[in-house]
């Protein structure tokens, strides 16, 4: 046996797994960034299309944070849900349906308000423009730093605490290293897979535009990690878009 394979192994597959999910989703994000681009290109190319986003960022930024995380709140819970009712399930409601919106709201509510503000530390960290000088260390810290300890295990706890039926102390017994290595890093390579691209988009918008394009992202990025965290179905069974995944993956297994 080679040394250390034990401990590299696990590391390995948790990689993967987060690979696969980011490959079966592809279309999907594949989709959701060319959208974003359009935005981009049109707020700079396009004057009555950034006359229609400015008024929109102004009306978003007038409510203030409190506003920023109703809109991302709905985009993240009550949208996207929408869409898995009438797109996936053919407009049959059930309480299943009527739980994940109001836990995605709540979950997109408070997340929206924290990357509203770390948006506007960015800004002041290190400036605004389309320079790489200013673009990549908003990257690099949006994504390796801000992503590492605070979205992805948000992220990841809150899901999975939703899997267990909001059990604490039945998250709580399962915090240890395979959580992180199992659990938290495929939802990160994931993540990174969608993100660093999207962030890109999002960070070469003016500061004012950049929540707002950050919320139309969240809509669907909530339907990719909500599949995270389903447990697979099987394969005749699967009606759903590419938007949720159809392998198993480690994330949220069912609740023992």
């Amino acid at each position: 046996m080679r040394p250390n394979s034990s401990l590299r192994s696990p590391l390995g597959e948790a990689v993967q797994e987060g690979c696969r999910s980011a490959g079966q989703n592809l279309p999907a994000m594949s989709v959701l960034l060319t959208a974003m681009s359009v935005l981009v290109a049109g707020y700079y190319c396009w004057p009555a299309g950034a006359a229609v986003l400015s008024q929109y960022a102004a009306w978003q930024h007038s409510g203030g944070i409190l506003r920023t995380g109703l809109v991302a709140g709905f985009a993240g819970g009550v949208l996207s849900e929408l869409c898995v009712v009438y797109i996936r399930d053919w407009g049959r409601w059930n309480g299943i349906h009527l739980e994940n919106m109001v836990f995605r709201f709540v979950v997109f509510f408070i997340s929206g308000m924290i990357v509203c503000k770390f948006y506007e530390g960015q800004a002041v960290w290190f400036g605004n423009g389309l320079s790489w000088r200013v673009l990549l260390p908003k990257i690099v810290v949006d994504q390796f730093v801000f992503s590492v300890l605070w979205s992805t295990p948000y992220q990841t706890l809150t899901f999975r605490w939703q899997a267990l039926r909001y059990s604490g102390p039945r998250l709580w017994n399962e915090l240890d290293r395979s959580f992180v290595v199992e659990r938290m890093l495929p939802v990160l390579v994931t993540n990174w897979m969608f993100w660093i691209p999207g962030v890109t988009l999002v960070y070469s918008m003016p500061l004012i535009l950049q929540m707002p394009l950050n919320i139309f992202a969240t809509a669907i990025w909530s339907l990719l990690l909500a599949g995270l965290a389903k447990t697979a179905r099987a394969p005749d069974a699967e009606m759903g878009p590419a938007l949720v995944l159809t392998r198993p993956n480690p994330v949220a297994d069912p609740a023992e």
